[in-house]
């Protein structure tokens, strides 16, 4: 019998069979620190981004003047200079990345701090001039 036939064996609907995102989240002991916070979805992230320079991105970043390296950016965000390296020769992904870092859609987000928000205004600026090709 075909899944797609119409009949649930029974079932009145998909609560059924289905555990809501609650019951299957909690772990089986009594140990709830990694639920302290429901916000805070780290616990599952599939990977711990990268908290340092990868090798691609310290050649992206070597490749800027002096003047007008994204320091504040490297030293306080390496992961989001790292999503910028990838998507440096990306002529639709970049702009889309600078967009999603620039602008806030949720409403009501601190931001980056100054002197990053400074940083990343710059990189735009001279992604779009296409002085550094990687």
């Amino acid at each position: 019998m075909s899944i797609y036939s119409g009949s649930r064996r029974g079932w009145k609907d998909l609560n059924d069979v289905v555990q809501p995102i609650a019951k299957r989240m909690q772990p089986a002991a009594a140990n709830t620190s990694a639920l302290h916070d429901v916000n805070d979805w780290s616990a599952v992230r599939k990977a711990r981004p990268a908290e340092h320079l990868l090798p691609l991105t310290e050649k992206w970043f070597d490749g800027f003047p002096p003047d007008r390296a994204p320091c504040a950016l490297a030293s306080q965000y390496p992961r989001v200079c790292n999503m910028i390296a990838v998507l440096w020769n990306d002529h639709r992904g970049a702009p889309e990345l600078f967009e999603d870092l620039l602008t806030d859609r949720r409403g009501g987000r601190a931001g980056f701090p100054p002197a990053v928000r400074r940083d990343l205004h710059g990189v735009q600026e001279f992604w779009y001039s296409g002085a550094l090709k990687l």
